[in-house]
């Protein structure tokens, strides 16, 4: 007979929040968090029967993936924009040192990554844990699809892929 386990809440795949800290006009229009998948890599052990897997001493994290709606203004795309053209290869010397709304908001010691922290509520809203991603930056940034066909108007949803230092951490809040 199974045991009734402690907590029969399901998680509600509503309750989340995001705080952003680079990308404030992006964590509000923030629409999907997909959490990263984790993986423990594995050797394989030959024997003279047959090959045994052995556990491996190495995780590797999935990218962490954001869809969010882009603004009228386009402020939010733009967050991610400039930060993307900051990191990679700009046309002009100014965009090394954007200080628009992406570059900012740089912390203490000037890096150009930041933290990025997913809160997970319960079922009645109170926050349960935080999901932390340090060191983050972004790696692509989705397109904006335009259709002069459309017959509906649905906004428009863009996805944003982030890498971070290391692994993410989860913490219970309270």
């Amino acid at each position: 007979m199974p045991t009734k386990p402690k907590e029969v809440n399901q998680l509600n795949v509503v309750s989340f929040e995001t705080n952003f800290q680079r990308m404030p006009a992006t964590d509000f229009f923030c629409q999907r968090v997909n959490i990263p998948s984790l993986a423990l890599g594995n050797a394989i052990l030959p024997t003279q029967f047959s090959s045994v897997p052995v556990e491996g001493d190495t995780l590797v994290f999935e990218n962490l993936t954001i869809s969010f709606y882009v603004n009228e203004d386009l402020s939010n795309y733009m967050e991610v924009y400039n930060w993307l053209i900051s990191i990679g290869f700009p046309d002009e010397f100014p965009q090394f040192n954007l200080n628009g709304d992406a570059i900012s908001a740089t912390t203490a010691n000037g890096t150009i990554k930041s933290d990025m922290n997913v809160i997970i509520q319960t079922n009645k809203t109170n926050p349960n844990y935080n999901i932390t991603f340090k060191d983050a930056f972004p790696t692509s940034l989705g397109s904006i699809p335009l259709d002069a066909t459309a017959t509906d108007m649905q906004p428009i949803v863009v996805d944003a892929t982030f890498a971070y230092t290391g692994s993410f951490t989860v913490a219970k809040i309270g």
